[in-house]
């Protein structure tokens, strides 16, 4: 009986309340309303912002990678597939795993691969390779290491 009385008691304190915020926020709907809708249009503004800035952040990274002399780069960088240059940093990481953004981030931080159209490497391709050649990697939970050698 007691848990009963509590219940009722705390449903009136919660009606009450709820009741009390309509009414303040009857008392100021049109501040509301327009409060939102600079909400919502920063919102915009900061979407559109982030697209372009992450056009140009791609656009330098391909500017940098042209500055690439054929002198600079690593011989070993030269012609390796996704999957080679994956093994590559595997061979020099800690404990030979790392997780796939981190694997991505060397390649590109080395120069040892780009996509077709010049961007670089993101984690979804590395899961994509792991996955296409499980003979050459394994998954230990969200790391990826090497199964075997791979002959470069």
């Amino acid at each position: 009986m007691c848990d009963s009385v509590t219940s009722h008691i705390l449903f009136g304190v919660a009606v009450e309340y709820r009741e009390q915020v309509g009414k303040v926020v009857d008392a100021n709907i049109e501040e509301l309303r327009g409060d939102l809708d600079q909400a919502r249009h920063a919102l915009q503004r900061a979407r559109l912002e982030v697209c372009r800035l992450e056009r140009q952040v791609a656009a330098l990274e391909g500017l940098l990678e042209l500055g690439h002399s054929p002198a600079t780069l690593d011989a070993d960088s030269q012609g390796l597939t996704l999957h080679e240059a994956m093994a590559t940093v595997l061979k020099d990481a800690p404990g030979g795993m790392m997780r796939a953004g981190d694997l991505a981030a060397q390649i590109n931080g080395r120069g040892l691969y780009r996509m077709r159209d010049g961007r670089p490497v993101e984690a979804q391709q590395i899961h994509a390779r792991v996955g296409q050649y499980p003979h050459v990697f394994d998954k230990q939970g969200t790391f990826i290491t090497l199964s075997s050698p791979v002959a470069q």
